[in-house]
């Protein structure tokens, strides 16, 4: 039986003992630090610690291969850097530090010594950073020079026998180095200097080393006290505590040799700093892991997880017109294509809701979907609308593309905009109001050359035929009296007025009209308005009034003037200003009479009829006495 259990003891203390070397022999990978400020480039710390824990230098960057959401990505750049460490000394002596040896020098000053070597060997130029975190309620201390952190180490005499061990100074410890550097790839290291804790504060240490791995802090321990208590639950809690953080754990009882701080600190100098061009086109949460080539060993890190915020860029049309008016620039174009006007400029204003300003490749304008307009180079804010083949009022929605240089496009939301597009009137009397000019001088090559015939035809000399007293025909001249049309009598035809052409049409007369007046009542001397047609309408829109009106205080349709058996109405289109006649303000339509006073917003008319009724004459009625 007990050499089953011998056997069995040296078996289990075998595997015991292997398992934590086992841990240990095999590389590590750690990413961390990744920065996304500059997306789609990324940067992250990485370090690579060989078998015996110290940091491979020296790797290539072809033996490095990235994984960006399990998929991979070409690596840009592979820097290693000597960013040095985040070095935290946490004294928390007690009673224990009290104890001499045979030279009567106590635990304390031995502890102190070794610390003090360490820092009269180190140089500045491995740009640590340190501080000294004395227990006692004593502030933390940043000090820029191994010197400086000599003198405070020297300056600290605790009354060690009044001191009781607590773990604050080691959470203390744990926010001064958790502190955000500006050194990418430095490392947080703490060596806790400490005696036996008690059994309340193993929870406490419990927390303090979740809190530790979480935040990859390494933590290395030195106990201070008897051989005999080594063993105690404080002492277990605190070794676990540097196992689980990747520290070291030391017993000291006075006679052991301490460790140099540089032990701890050397390792962990060295870093990676390493650049690719992410893929990510969607936001969320995303993963990186990196694959390292150790002598022909591939080491796969954990996968680092993170967050991107990643959205197209955001066009915004910039205060479109409602409407577009396309008009004739002058009476005698009748084309569409001719009208103005031909072309709107449209402007955008483009955002990029993550925050991240990128370059564009392409923006574009679309009218009612169908592509109007195209930017591929800088200015891409800027469009222009060709408005020439509109030749019809409608309505039309405007939306604009912006595409960026990772393909992240989006369209805007749709805007109306009304294209009104006045044609002008057609008929004979339009058609001769275009072409005036040409019918005036027509009219005067017509008139010339009938005057001209007339003359030549006077002149021609006429001749009498007769015969003389053989029967031959004579041209006997015709006398000069009968030559002079003065002379001649005066044919009149039948009650005929006058001589008038067989396809001519006498012109209608026009039988009322509207004279523009001042301010004060007079006449402009501007043409009159004739009524010729049987509804005429007043206002500012031309799509709905016949006779434009252009002042604000003109509705879109104002007012409406009908002709009804010789009788003109006049009535409010409920309109703003209103509708007055004579002064009175119109509720209901109106029969106008000779000579009245109009007013259709600022605009003064006078009603006038070419031919006026006649007044009734008035009769005098005598009266007798």
């Amino acid at each position: 039986m007990r050499k089953f259990l011998a056997v069995f003891l040296s078996v289990y203390l075998l595997f015991a003992g292997l398992n934590p070397v086992r841990a240990q022999s095999s590389a590590q990978l750690s990413l961390y630090a990744l920065q996304s400020a500059s997306f789609p480039a990324m940067t992250a710390g990485l370090d690579v610690f060989d078998a015996t824990g110290n940091f491979f230098t020296g790797l290539s960057p072809e033996a490095v291969t990235l994984l960006e959401d399990n998929q991979p990505r070409p690596l840009n750049s592979l820097e290693e850097l000597q960013p040095g460490a985040e070095f935290a000394l946490a004294l928390d002596p007690g009673p224990t530090f009290v104890y001499r040896d045979a030279n009567a020098v106590t635990r304390f000053d031995k502890v102190v010594q070794v610390v003090k070597e360490w820092a009269a060997a180190h140089p500045d130029s491995l740009d640590d950073d340190l501080s000294l975190l004395p227990t006692g309620g004593t502030p933390a201390t940043h000090l820029a020079t191994t010197a400086a952190f000599s003198d405070a180490l020297a300056a600290y005499q605790p009354k060690l026998l009044s001191l009781v061990s607590s773990p604050e100074t080691l959470s203390r410890a744990l926010d001064v180095v958790s502190e955000t550097t500006s050194q990418t790839g430095r490392k947080p290291v703490v060596l806790y200097i400490t005696s036996i804790p008690a059994a309340g504060d193993i929870p406490v240490l419990q927390n303090l080393t979740q809190r530790a791995v979480a935040e990859h802090i390494r933590v290395h321990i030195w106990i201070v006290a008897s051989k005999d208590f080594f063993s105690k639950p404080g002492a277990t809690a605190l070794k676990d505590l540097a196992i689980q953080t990747g520290g070291q754990y030391f017993p000291f009882s006075g006679d052991e040799p301490l460790p140099s701080p540089e032990n701890y600190l050397a390792p962990l100098r060295h870093a990676y700093r390493l650049e690719y061009s992410s893929s990510i086109l969607t936001s969320g949460g995303h993963t990186l892991t990196v694959q390292v080539n150790l002598n022909g060993e591939t080491v796969t890190s954990a996968a680092l997880p993170f967050e991107l915020d990643v959205q197209p860029p955001n066009p915004i049309l910039l205060a479109p017109p409602e409407q577009i008016v396309r008009t004739a620039p002058d009476e005698r174009t009748t084309a569409a294509s001719s009208f103005l006007p031909t072309q709107q400029p449209i402007s955008i204003i483009i955002e990029f809701p993550d925050g991240r300003t990128r370059s564009l490749v392409r923006t574009a304008l679309y009218v009612d979907g169908v592509l109007a307009d195209e930017n591929t180079a800088e200015p891409f804010d800027q469009f222009t609308w060709d408005l020439s083949g509109y030749a019809t009022s409608g309505q039309h929605i405007l939306t604009v593309e912006a595409v960026d240089n990772f393909g992240l496009s989006k369209v805007s939301l749709g805007l109306p905009v009304l294209v009104t597009v006045v044609r002008p009137q057609v008929g004979l009397l339009p058609w001769l109001s275009r072409n005036s000019l040409w019918v005036a001088l027509g009219a005067i090559l017509f008139a010339g050359g009938g005057l001209g015939a007339i003359l030549i035809l006077g002149r021609v000399k006429k001749r009498r035929s007769t015969t003389d007293g053989r029967g031959s025909r004579v041209v006997v001249p015709v006398p000069a009296r009968d030559r002079d049309p003065l002379t001649q009598s005066v044919q009149t035809g039948g009650g005929k007025r006058g001589l008038r052409l067989p396809w001519t049409r006498p012109a209608k007369s026009t039988e009322a009209y509207l004279v523009r007046l001042k301010d004060d009542g007079q006449p402009i001397t501007a043409p009159s308005i004739p009524i010729t047609i049987p509804e005429m309408t007043f206002g500012s829109d031309p799509t709905q009034a016949t006779r434009i009106l252009d002042d604000p205080s003109v509705s879109p349709l104002h007012a409406r003037l009908k002709e009804e058996h010789g009788e003109y109405i006049l009535s409010d289109e409920k309109s703003t200003a209103g509708t007055w006649v004579n002064y009175e303000q119109l509720t209901t339509p109106r029969r106008l009479q000779h000579g009245d006073v109009l007013h259709i917003g600022r605009f003064s008319y006078r009603f006038m009829q070419r031919k006026p009724p006649e007044r009734p004459t008035p009769q005098v009625t005598p009266t007798t006495r």
